[in-house]
Parts: structure tokens; sequence; C-alpha cells
């Protein structure tokens, strides 16, 4: 909305030149005001002419579907009234996405498009989550309400459905658990600023973790398990994708990028050179049409790439660029390893507001920002309020079903989280009375 004065107050990792832009183009009132004003409140120089300067960042399309959003469009048509109007809908949102108008991108994402739509719903099949006439049933409704913490809903969802929190009593590994799923906040530091951490940590007695425990072993067998499910489904994906698009012969894998030179066209090359290995390669890919000619040069394979995926990589040696984020593929790392296989740390903020309730502990001994530790420890809490009004849903329509119920499944797992909420929802509203009650 229009006003005369714009003010930016403190810094925030989420003031960009974008966010400065849209913000700053609504001050001044067209026919009351001669100019609009911009003010600055406690923001370094530095950043202010960062904001001025900076350019505007080219608006880019996305993949115009996920799991989370397939279970929408679902939602969507079996919820309609009219059900043509809600399947012309969700056609539009699928077949002309932003990312596909150049003419280059458009036979890729379209593919793409068609083939993740297919795998999706074998995926949701296999998870409990949609039956054979295509409606969501189990606990769907919980994974789309949090679709904005994708790929950790179908994970939590996943571990409910497999009665996992069943197994497990201790109020510190189910909040460990979510804080593994739903605070992914890294502690940038060295090996050495580790050390020097830790031993800050016993020299001023910090009563906070810093850094989120290893995860148990019934976890890290339930989230395999899980993982497992995805590689089986999302391979097939890979595989059909790239064979899809070898079948169009566009050649494109089997240019060279620099010199435009095209091995699988010519085969008198000198043996011994780069181009003659790869046409050599190229003729034993039979196997491995989803691996990149110039990857296949150290004798990857699609096994071995599927068997040691890592959702940081993406599809670096694959074929073609195809889109595998997790998002794409709800493959989920729990080792927490980045794309050169090296691991880091997670924070663990969540779990220790959980244990004392403080935010000034976090503060100064997690190293959060005053500014974004408010924001953090909310969206923990609505995860957590979400999760238990589900439950009470679920628990409600079970006891009007003259059938057969869940209710031996529900009531234990609706005990066990609900007690995980009301403790964290007594910190959250002691340390913050005034803001944003749920």
């Amino acid at each position: 909305m229009p006003t005369k004065t714009v003010a930016f107050v403190r810094e925030s990792i989420y003031l960009d030149a974008l966010q400065y832009r849209q913000a700053s183009g609504r001050a001044g009132r067209r026919g009351f005001d001669v100019q609009g004003h911009v003010v600055f409140v406690d923001i370094p120089l530095s950043k202010v002419s960062h904001l001025i300067t900076s350019a505007i960042p080219n608006i880019r399309g996305h993949f115009p579907t996920n799991v989370t959003f397939l279970m929408r469009l679902l939602q969507l048509h079996s919820n309609a009234v009219d059900s043509k109007n809600a399947i012309n809908r969700s056609l539009i949102a699928l077949q002309y996405p932003l990312i596909a108008q150049p003419p280059i991108n458009h036979n890729l994402i379209d593919a793409q498009t068609r083939l993740h739509t297919l795998f999706t719903l074998d995926f949701l099949y296999r998870l409990n989550l949609l039956d054979r006439h295509g409606n969501l049933i189990g606990l769907a409704g919980l994974l789309t309400h949090l679709h904005y913490f994708e790929p950790a809903n179908i994970v939590l969802v996943y571990l409910m459905d497999t009665q996992y929190f069943h197994l497990v009593s201790d109020s510190i590994e189910i909040m460990t658990t979510f804080a593994y799923l739903f605070t992914y906040m890294l502690w940038l530091i060295t090996r050495k600023e580790d050390a020097e951490l830790n031993e800050k940590r016993q020299e001023n007695k910090y009563s906070s973790e810093l850094f989120l425990p290893p995860v148990s072993q019934e976890f890290r067998k339930h989230v395999d398990t899980y993982n497992s499910i995805v590689k089986d489904v999302y391979e097939c994906y890979i595989e059909n994708i790239t064979k899809y698009l070898r079948s169009m012969n566009t050649g494109q894998e089997e240019v060279l990028p620099l010199s435009n030179t095209s091995f699988a066209q010519q085969s008198n090359y000198d043996n011994g050179t780069f181009e003659y290995n790869l046409h050599y390669h190229q003729s034993q890919q039979i196997q491995n049409l989803s691996i990149s000619p110039f990857a296949s040069l150290s004798g990857l394979t699609h096994e071995f790439f599927m068997s040691h995926y890592n959702s940081t990589i993406g599809s670096w040696d694959l074929a073609y660029n195809l889109d595998l984020s997790s998002k794409i593929v709800p493959y989920v790392d729990i080792d927490c390893r980045d794309h050169t296989n090296i691991a880091y740390y997670l924070n663990s903020y969540g779990l220790d507001f959980f244990k004392q309730g403080s935010e000034a502990s976090l503060i100064t001994e997690n190293g959060l920002s005053r500014a974004d530790t408010y924001d953090l420890l909310f969206n923990l809490h609505l995860v957590l309020s979400s999760v238990k009004t589900s439950l009470e849903v679920i628990i409600e329509n079970e006891n009007q079903q003259t059938t057969i119920n869940d209710l031996a499944i529900f009531l234990p797992l609706y005990k066990s989280l609900s007690n995980i909420q009301n403790i964290f929802a007594r910190n959250f509203k002691k340390q913050y009375p005034s803001r944003n009650q749920i």
C-alpha cells in the first residue's frame, strides 16, 4: 500500500536488493505527495550502499511441480464442486510454467513434468497417502498443510505412519527428531573454530548443546527405509526421462562444450586421445544411458550413482541437466553432508529452547541473531501445533466411525506428540507473551 515514507528498521538477512526496491517503490502517494522518502534505521552504511546500487536479480522460473504441490492439486480436484474446472486449473499450472517459455527448455521441462507426475503418484501410493482412485488418504492432510517444509513433512508423516513415535518414549529423543527435520541451520565453522567453541563452552559452562546430538539407530533405520523407497521410485524416473530425451536425437550430450566436436558421429580419432576415449565409452553406455559420457570416463554407472546418491550434487553426472532438488526427489540426508561429501554440524537451537526456554542463551551461546530468533522458534512452534491439531481432528473423526477405527494407533501418538508441543508452547508463550498466539 502506498505511503509517504518507507522505513527499513534494523538489518536482516532477508533484506536484499529485490525486497528493498519492492518496498521503496511504495514511497509516495500519487496525487498527495510530491516525492516519497526512504529511511534507514540502524543499518550499516555499507549495507545501505549495497541495497541502492545492486542490480535487480533476474526473474527465473522454477520446476512446475513437486510432491506436495501435486497432492494439493489432487486435493483441489477431490473437494471441487466443478471437477472440470479443477482439472483445467491444474493442467494450466502444470503445462505453462515460466521456466518452460524459452523453446530450448520446453521439451525438457514438459517431459520432466509428465514423468515426474507419473512416478510421484507411484511414490504417494507406496507411502499410503493415495488410494487407487487418486484420492488422498491417511495423513495426507497434515503433509499438505506443512508444504513449506518439504521434504521434512513427508518424512514426518512416514515416521508417524510406520509407528516410529510408538517406539520412542524419551521426549528429548522425539524433540531431536523434529530438530533434525525442521531446524536445518548449519554451523559455518572450521575444525579449529569447532575446537575453540567447545573449549569456550566448557570454560563458560554453557547450558546449550550447540550441536545436535547423533541420531538414534531406530531413527536412522526408519529414514534409511524411507530413502530406499525414494531411490527405488525416482531412479526409474531418471532412467526413463533420460531414455526419452535421448530418443529425440538432439545429440546435445554428445558434443564437447568448448570445441563443439561431436564424438558420436566420427570414429577416426587417434587412439589415446580424449575424443577417442569419449567415443569408446559412448559405445559402451547402453546399460548406463542416464550417465553423462564425460562422467562415464571414470567408470561411473547408474547403480553406483543411485547407491551413493547425494541430493546436494544433483544432476552433475547425468547426461541431462535434470532438476533433482529435494523438492523434486524427496531424499533426506540425516548425515548432513555437502556436495564434497564433507559432514557439517547442525545448530541445536530448537532442542536447546525445548529444554531451557531461554531466548538469551540462544543468542549468546548458539550464535543466533536477535532479529531471527523469534521467526525460527515460531516456525517450529507452528509445526508442533499443526501436528497436534491434525491429530485431534483425526481422533475426533475416528470416534465418529461406526466401523473399525484406528484409535489404538492415534491415541498413543497424540499423547506423546502433544506432550512435546505443550512443553515447547509453554516455553514459547513464556518468552513471548504478547506475540502471535496460536
